[in-house]
């Protein structure tokens, strides 16, 4: 009897445990193994959860990651939140891209989606790339207005920037770009300054 009075109490889990420690699993998971590659077998175990549980919330792994990705549907505005500048200013737009760069260089669940959406065509990687688009239209449509009869093609432009900061990312550990490597401080710092000069560039 004493014995079992001085054995530590098994800690209970509540639902929102159980449903944070299911997304913290995808997170790890999603940042080493990608979306294409994680098995629904090693959610449920990194999760520390029995499949029961797994499956009273979700029909299968395609509906998980639907409700999933919901969390990043507003990376982009998220991102602005850094650019301390008016962003339509001058540096506020170079500020943009620094941040954009910033936040897709190290290994990220946003990173993964890029990559998912680029390799495989579904329900939910179209709904997360057209709600990406739809929340960039508002600023789009602010340097539109600002560069209007300058000749100058600024959404072309900067989809262009947009476009290289994924790629580059997207290729880092494949191999170096242009013998720039962006696994490096050196490389990501080369890549920084290319943006402020790009940016000086468009606006002068």
């Amino acid at each position: 009897m004493a014995e079992e009075e001085n054995k530590p109490k098994r800690y209970r889990r509540t639902n929102v445990d159980i449903q944070a420690d299911i997304i913290k699993a995808a997170e790890s998971l999603i940042k080493k193994k990608g979306f294409a590659s994680m098995l629904v077998t090693e959610l449920i175990k990194k999760a520390r959860i029995e499949p029961l549980v797994f499956y009273n919330r979700y029909d299968n792994l395609s509906e998980f990651y639907d409700e999933f990705v919901k969390r990043y549907d507003y990376w982009f505005k998220d991102v602005l939140t850094g650019v301390q500048l008016p962003t339509d200013s001058e540096l506020g737009y170079i500020s943009i891209f620094k941040e954009v760069q910033k936040a897709l260089q190290d290994k990220s669940v946003m990173l993964e989606l890029l990559r998912w959406e680029i390799a495989e065509g579904n329900e939910t990687t179209v709904r997360t790339a057209m709600l990406r688009e739809m929340h960039t239209l508002p600023l789009v449509n602010i340097y539109e207005e600002k560069f209007k009869d300058t000749g100058i093609d600024i959404s072309a432009i900067s989809s262009l920037i947009i476009g290289g900061i994924y790629y580059l990312n997207l290729h880092r550990e494949r191999s170096k770009f242009s013998d720039i490597d962006l696994n490096t401080e050196q490389g990501r710092k080369r890549i920084e300054n290319a943006l402020e000069e790009l940016g000086h560039m468009i606006f002068h």
